[in-house]
Order: structure tokens, then C-alpha cells, then sequence
């Protein structure tokens, strides 16, 4: 399966590497790799993170691949109104895609779009009373590291995108294997 990871300036690290190593680290059964895992950008000049680290992305807008498994990150809560083509991008791959994986205010990027309105969504715990009074079409949950909506996924602050992805991982090959990843990276999942 192909997970495409979005990240763009001002992305949270741990938002987008989390998911990026558990789906990286995961094999199947027989031992092969389970997620071919790439990162997309607006374009592929450097990329400067919320820590001020930059780093470059594999493909841009028009040559990323489908996704499987779409990973939208948090920082720029506005990401999708600020760039149209970035918007339609996501729109696009939504349709195609089995899952959508939000992690932390990554949320405010789906509801910006109205992806996941009527839908039960969390979000970053600082941020939940905004994400509730901006989209009150979403029903916020505080206190849940993950919301399964069935195609979309929304976990809570930075850390949980690793819960997020290793319960994706589990819907998808079983929790023999999710646990397997998860003592992989010593990771304490319950």
C-alpha cells in the first residue's frame, strides 16, 4: 500500500515522522515491507519545519502517486485555504484513498475542506474548543488518542500520530502485527 505523507512549511516533525516510521517499519507475515512511504510537498523546494529544520520532500503536487493512506500533519491550520491547488490536491486524493490519517490540528485542515463534517474528529488537546466553535458541523472529542470515522482517522496532539498509525496498521494486517511495530520501535501502545 502507498502512504503518502503531506508536509509543507511550518509542519510538526513528530506529526508526519511518527506515522512515517511505523508504516515504514511494518512488515507483513513474511517479513516484507508492508507501506511504501513517501513524502509530498506544494513544490519541492526546501521545506522549513515549526522547529526550523528544512528537509526536502520526494514529490511534488503533480507527481506524487496515488494514495492508499493519505497522512495530513498539522501546523498551518489554514494550509488549505491559503492554497487552492494544495486544497484540490487533497480533494483529489480523498476520493481515491482507503484511508485518511489526520494527525494533531491537522484536523482544521480536513474540516477547512469539509471532509470530515457530520463526522466525530479530535484534534490537538489545545486546540479542540477551536476546532469545535470554527466547524460546529464536526462533533469534537476530547481525551481519545484516535477517532475511527472508517475512511478518516483523526488522532490527537503530535505523539498520537503514532497511536493513529499503529491502529491503522491494525485495522489493516491485525494487531499481532501492529504490535509487532510497535515493540520494534519500543514504543509502549496499549
Amino acid at each position: 500500500m502507498e502512504v503518502v505523507i503531506l508536509v509543507y512549511e511550518g509542519v510538526y516533525l513528530l506529526d508526519f515522522v511518527g506515522p512515517l516510521e511505523i508504516f515504514h517499519d511494518t512488515v507483513d507475515e513474511e517479513g516484507h515491507s508492508a507501506f511504501e512511504v513517501c513524502l509530498v510537498s506544494p513544490d519541492l523546494n526546501a521545506i522549513k519545519a515549526h522547529t526550523g529544520m528544512s528537509f526536502h520532500a520526494d514529490y511534488d503536487l503533480e507527481t506524487s502517486p496515488k494514495a492508499d493512506i493519505l497522512v495530513i500533519p498539522g501546523g498551518n491550520l489554514k494550509l488549505s485555504s491559503e492554497n487552492p491547488a494544495l486544497a484540490m490536491w487533497i480533494q483529489s486524493q480523498a476520493k481515491h484513498a482507503q484511508i485518511i490519517l489526520s494527525v494533531c490540528t491537522g484536523a482544521f485542515i480536513l474540516a477547512d475542506l469539509g471532509l470530515i463534517d457530520g463526522l466525530q474528529a479530535t484534534t490537538w488537546f489545545g486546540a479542540t474548543q477551536a476546532l469545535q466553535q470554527q466547524y460546529p458541523a464536526i462533533h469534537v472529542l476530547t481525551g481519545e488518542r484516535y477517532v475511527d470515522n472508517g475512511q478518516i482517522v483523526t488522532t490527537a496532539g503530535v505523539s498520537a500520530g503514532i497511536d493513529g498509525a499503529l491502529y491503522v496498521v491494525q485495522r489493516l494486517l491485525g494487531r499481532a502485527i501492529a504490535e509487532k511495530t510497535a515493540h520494534f520501535i519500543e514504543y509502549d501502545w496499549k
